[in-house]
């Protein structure tokens, strides 16, 4: 009997690409920061290492203390409360000359902040850094992700969605695209990686907001939809073939249709 998933993905032709598997490296905390083993402290300019204070508060979502930490008011009130002790603490734990920390610091792997807030989908303190900061929208890691990537990832809809709105809101339309349809070092867009992990809400989302990257194959010549019925998930492959000139390819001469015999029969 043939599957939901090879009903959906029939109609769609075989594409030949080279497949070209590339592994993800896998990250390490160190000194409040995740690095990945090809990155280190010393790669990164002087007092642009980001604090563990700052790090911490924005990997819990902690929306007023990051702001306190960038405008230097949250050195203060402690400092008031505790006396100069938690000043001179708070200055030691910091990488960077000053009271206040910024928004160009960066972790290991050369995350910003906005790459942690995405991650852990805190869109209170999406928003606030983007509207302080709208550069930090098209940041780049050192696998060349942006926040958006993170929160695809992740598979957070509601971060994602908050992504899209601030971009349209805060960047350039030339440089809009920067934002949505980057690529990772893979080839990747934020909808590779959603579907990949079978995020169907992610997908959804994705395929409402921008359409167009159902088209689009990474370095492997691998499709978005090809890896969402490789995942299992109906939801992401239903959001994806609602779209009608969206991609089949997968690798070696292989198509969606054969992902989906290769799950029935798993």
């Amino acid at each position: 009997m043939i599957s939901s998933l090879s009903r959906m993905v029939c109609t769609y032709n075989i594409s030949t690409v080279l497949v070209k598997e590339q592994l993800w490296l896998t990250t390490y905390k160190v000194e409040g920061a995740w690095c990945g083993p090809a990155s280190c402290k010393e790669e990164i300019p002087e007092g642009m290492f980001m604090c563990s204070e700052l790090y911490l508060a924005a990997f819990e979502g902690r929306t007023q203390e990051v702001i306190g930490l960038l405008t230097g008011s949250y050195v203060a009130i402690e400092a008031a409360r505790n006396g100069q002790a938690a000043l001179h603490a708070t200055r030691a734990n910091a990488n960077h000359p000053g009271e206040c920390c910024s928004t160009s610091e960066v972790t290991g792997d050369r995350s910003t902040l906005l790459h942690i807030a995405a991650s852990q989908n805190h869109c209170e303190l999406i928003t606030e850094l983007a509207r302080r900061d709208s550069t930090l929208l098209s940041s780049l890691n050192t696998t060349q992700e942006t926040p958006l990537h993170c929160a695809a990832r992740a598979g957070h809809a509601d971060a994602v969605e908050a992504i899209f709105r601030l971009a349209k809101d805060n960047v350039e339309e030339d440089r809009l695209g920067g934002v949505t349809g980057n690529r990772n070092e893979p080839g990747d867009t934020a909808l590779h990686l959603a579907a990949r992990h079978g995020h169907g809400a992610v997908v959804e989302t994705l395929m409402k907001l921008a359409p167009e990257l159902a088209l689009e194959v990474n370095v492997a010549g691998v499709s978005p939809l090809y890896l969402a019925v490789m995942s299992g998930s109906v939801h992401a492959v239903a959001a994806i073939v609602g779209y009608k000139d969206a991609s089949a390819a997968g690798p070696s001469s292989q198509n969606a249709l054969h992902a989906a015999v290769f799950q029935s029969s798993g």
